[in-house]
């Protein structure tokens, strides 16, 4: 069973070749017998014989393989080439009337494999031409007087293969190009429609909680009046405010996007503070060390903005709890007019294989898929800025995020 497709490179390449040598053996049978040119059959006869078990031989060891590496696709055009050469060697040389035929390897290694690659051959190919017009017989420059000819013909192969070299390359990574930008729009629009089903998924869920919290709230009321002194009262009311928390939280997100207030700023100061009053209700436990030198520097006031960065804290928090540690340490400053806001946690670190996955897509892991993160990253991302995450030299993970940013008046 073949594998490959006529589709592919190299299927392509298998394809011409097949129709490349049953045309050879037609046109060595004409121009001998019917055009009476001086070809001499049993060498060329045994050239393409060989042409043809090399391309059996090929067929057989690209069966199991849909698509040739570029090394493969060379060393088919090279052999190409060669066959070509010696069967013009043996009808002509360079004034045969198909020498042209070299020029096709260069077309096809152009638009299949890396530009060394295409380099190389079109250098070979120069190097065959020249080949065959310095050992093309003296009878057919002089006594047909074709030497002008001849130097023309291979002037002009010269200039072709620079043509098609530059060309060709020129359009393929054009192509190329462009498909790139198809891909990467593709790839953003399925992440946009994954963030809105996240999203949608979320506020669904927050709707659906908000009844049962309520109920929960007023029976943990009536339990609180018959047993005030129950040592688990204290642990469930700390529980429920922070649901409420979380409810009224996502409804004052919710209502800032229906006014519009993402266009305002606010004062980089004024949402560290939020931050530290936050982590403070949810993560008691963890300490924030936090120095901050922007000054009067001002950020969007877009409603997502806390909660994107609320979850970079809420990891790390999550890290040092696993490493039985307590200390996350924020650095905020000014970073070529933007700002530019480190969290260090004291974690284990991250895998560094998932490290370039984390944040772009859902990444598979012991403390969940990263769905937080990724969006948080779409938040920055919608604001015009960047996140990297990385490993700290000596503590854990390092989250460092920049974003636009202007000074007060």
């Amino acid at each position: 069973m073949i594998v490959f497709s006529p589709n592919s490179s190299i299927g392509r390449l298998l394809l011409l070749r097949t129709i490349a040598i049953a045309l050879q053996l037609i046109m060595v049978l004409s121009g001998a017998y019917f055009f009476n040119k001086e070809i001499t059959l049993l060498p060329a006869f045994i050239v393409i014989g060989i042409e043809s078990l090399f391309q059996l031989v090929s067929v057989y060891a690209y069966r199991n393989t849909s698509e040739a590496a570029p090394t493969g696709m060379l060393f088919q055009l090279l052999a190409d080439l060669l066959f070509l050469t010696v069967l013009l060697s043996l009808s002509g040389g360079a004034s045969n009337a198909f020498v042209s035929l070299l020029l096709l390897p260069i077309v096809i290694a152009a638009v299949t494999v890396p530009k060394k690659y295409v380099v190389i051959v079109a250098g070979l190919a120069l190097a065959s031409y020249g080949y065959l017009f310095a050992t093309m017989p003296s009878h057919h420059l002089h006594h047909m007087d074709m030497h002008q000819h001849l130097t023309g013909m291979l002037v002009n192969f010269v200039f072709s293969v620079i043509v098609i070299v530059a060309v060709v390359m020129a359009l393929v990574n054009q192509i190329q190009n462009k498909e790139h930008k198809l891909a990467k729009a593709r790839e953003q629009q399925l992440k946009s429609e994954q963030i809105m089903a996240l999203g949608s998924a979320a506020a669904q869920a927050t709707h659906q909680l908000a009844t049962p919290i309520a109920n929960l709230n007023l029976l943990f009321e009536e339990v609180q009046e018959d047993m005030p002194e129950h040592p688990a009262i204290a642990d469930i009311q700390v529980a429920l405010t922070q649901c409420k928390t979380q409810l009224n939280s996502f409804r004052r997100q919710t209502e800032n996007f229906k006014e519009g207030t993402s266009d305002k700023a606010k004062l980089v100061s004024e949402v560290l503070a939020e931050l530290v009053t936050l982590m403070a209700l949810q993560y008691p436990e963890q300490k924030l060390e936090c120095s901050d030198e922007t000054g009067r520097l001002m950020v969007s006031s877009d409603p997502m903005l806390i909660p994107a960065i609320l979850n970079i804290l809420s990891n790390a928090a999550h890290a040092n709890q696993h490493n039985a540690h307590s200390t996350i340490v924020l650095s905020s400053k000014i970073q070529q007019s933007r700002w530019q806001l480190t969290i260090v946690d004291n974690g284990k670190g991250i895998d560094p294989q998932k490290l370039s996955e984390l944040g772009h897509e859902i990444v598979q892991s012991d403390d969940g898929m990263g769905i937080a993160l990724l969006l948080s990253h779409a938040t920055f991302e919608r604001l015009n800025g960047s996140l990297t995450i990385e490993n700290h030299m000596s503590l854990g993970a390092q989250t460092r995020l920049l974003l636009p940013a202007k000074l007060a008046k």
